[in-house]
């Protein structure tokens, strides 16, 4: 395991189109699977806060359960505004093992 990592799960408890709320010391991460990818965002929106892993996914985006706003998981970008973006996490899949480093990725 690299530095920082920490594993948070496993693939198997995943599904397409639903969300996975995890914690890493304190930190509340996301976890989805969009077409075989785990990917791992803020847990909650930063628009309203609300618990994105309870959000609807499709089309590699997820919409905030709170107020709609939609979210894309790969670039973390918003469709409602330039202004915010949602930070997201590197993974790490080792056999069904899910590992995240728990330092934000850069925006695309």
């Amino acid at each position: 395991m690299a530095k920082g990592e920490h594993i948070v799960g496993q693939c198997s408890q995943l599904q397409q189109q639903r969300g996975l709320a995890v914690k890493i010391d304190g930190v509340e991460i996301a976890l989805f699977l969009e077409n075989g990818e785990v990917l791992a965002t803020a847990g909650r929106c930063p628009h309203a806060n609300g618990f994105l892993h309870k959000g609807t996914v499709c089309d590699g985006k997820v919409s905030c359960p709170w107020h709609g706003w939609t979210w894309n998981l790969r670039t973390g970008e918003c469709d409602e505004t330039d202004d915010l973006v949602l930070p997201r996490y590197e993974v790490r899949v080792q056999g069904d093992d899910i590992y995240v480093l728990l330092q934000e990725t850069a925006s695309s």
